[in-house]
């Protein structure tokens, strides 16, 4: 049960993870949008909305149930969600300031537009002019204050990630999203991370995240990662994971001949390794069942 609640922590992490990155780069865009007059109030609300349809809105909620209504939250976690939440709420204000605009604004133009009106017209469109002016500014204030907590919060993500070094998912999702990464974070910054959670860096990320792949049953990527990783570095070790998963998705692709080369290639590396007995013992087993199938003809 502990494993089960530990893995789906992992996605959680992920989740609000990609979430994050996702908002940012939304968000860029919407405040370009606002610098060059384009502002719209449909685009907003696909980032912020009480309904629970946006971005933010998910973020906040994914935030909450996995690090405050948490007591195993670390002070990172906890200051992660506080920022979060003040994210949402001023993006909220961005929201009711941009719709009063886009909406109201264009209505009380069309009142002044006519030539007589009455006292309590004028009364009325004086009201709304403060209240548009005073919209106005808010919008710019919030977007500006939004604009400078999401930078801030991007630095507090780099530490936050730093503290998920046995988070295979999160691995994985970064190399994979390696590009979203980079666009948000800045280039070379997807190293940088991974060198303040391993000692060998991209390396060990590349390990670390071929180990979960295979333990998903993805053998294929597990090849892929251990392949990226040989290139870095052609050490034994590094040879001997590349064949077993080399192995192992053979064997699953059903091309048992070079499945059982690969893995009795990784068996005799392993002599001068230091010896993992959980593979080792997986390469013994798999093994006696592909001689088993040969024997019976497949």
């Amino acid at each position: 049960m502990i494993r089960i609640a530990e893995k789906d922590n992992d996605r959680k992490v992920v989740e609000i993870v990609k979430l994050f990155l996702r908002a940012a780069v939304f968000y860029r865009k919407l405040f370009a949008d606002y610098q060059g007059g384009n502002l719209r109030f449909d685009d907003v609300q696909a980032l912020v909305d009480d309904k629970g349809q946006s971005l933010l809105f998910n973020l906040k909620k994914d935030c909450q149930v996995l690090f405050r209504n948490n007591d195993h939250s670390t002070e990172q976690e906890m200051l992660f969600d506080l920022a979060m939440g003040s994210i949402f709420h001023e993006a909220m204000i961005i929201r009711e300031n941009c719709y009063q605009l886009e909406v109201y604004l264009p209505k009380v133009s069309e009142l002044k537009k006519k030539a007589i009106k009455t006292s309590h017209e004028k009364r009325f469109l004086k009201e709304e002019n403060v209240i548009l002016a005073r919209a106005r500014k808010r919008l710019s204030e919030g977007l500006k204050e939004t604009n400078n907590l999401i930078i801030n919060t991007l630095e507090q993500l780099k530490d936050l990630l730093t503290s998920y070094s046995k988070n295979g998912l999160l691995i994985r999702f970064l190399l994979e999203e390696e590009g979203l990464v980079e666009e948000v974070l800045g280039k070379g910054s997807l190293n940088g991370i991974l060198s303040s959670m391993y000692k060998r860096g991209r390396l060990e990320g590349l390990i670390v995240a071929a180990k979960s792949y295979h333990k998903s049953g993805y053998n294929d990527k597990a090849k892929e990662m251990a392949s990226k990783a040989l290139t870095m570095n052609s050490e034994d070790s590094m040879l001997f994971l590349y064949l077993f998963y080399s192995g192992m998705k053979e064997y699953y692709d059903g091309n048992l001949s070079a499945a059982i080369e690969d893995l009795r290639q990784a068996k005799e590396l392993a002599k001068g390794l230091p010896e993992d007995k959980e593979i080792l013992e997986k390469i013994e087993s798999i093994e006696s069942k592909i001689l088993q199938l040969q024997h019976e003809g497949y």
